[in-house]
């Protein structure tokens, strides 16, 4: 099990994963983030809103676990993921996963 620290830094290796990407600074919006039992829940987006607008960058849980990154989509609230993923109906894609390591 991961402690908040390892977390956050996961979550900050994801967005620098991101930017390497996409050629944009990014940031992690962190008064939206969701703190669950399981990992927490980011918002993120381009640092400079006013010069780059984004598509696409839902929210991402990083488990607890083992730290693994999980792309929420876009298409439904986050509420919906959430729960598909709390109630372990949800089946994300292999674009949608993101292993540290």
């Amino acid at each position: 099990m991961l402690n908040k620290e390892e977390i956050n830094g996961i979550a900050k290796r994801y967005i620098e994963h991101l930017e390497a990407k996409m050629n944009i600074k990014l940031v992690i919006v962190q008064e939206l983030t969701i703190n669950k039992s399981y990992g927490n829940i980011y918002f993120w987006g381009a640092q400079d809103s006013k010069k780059h607008r984004l598509a696409g960058n839902g929210p991402f849980l990083v488990e607890s676990e083992a730290g693994r990154v999980l792309r929420f989509g876009t298409a439904d609230p986050t509420e919906y993921y959430i729960t598909l993923y709390e109630n372990g109906t949800w089946n994300p894609g292999s674009n949608d996963i993101w292993y540290p390591n």
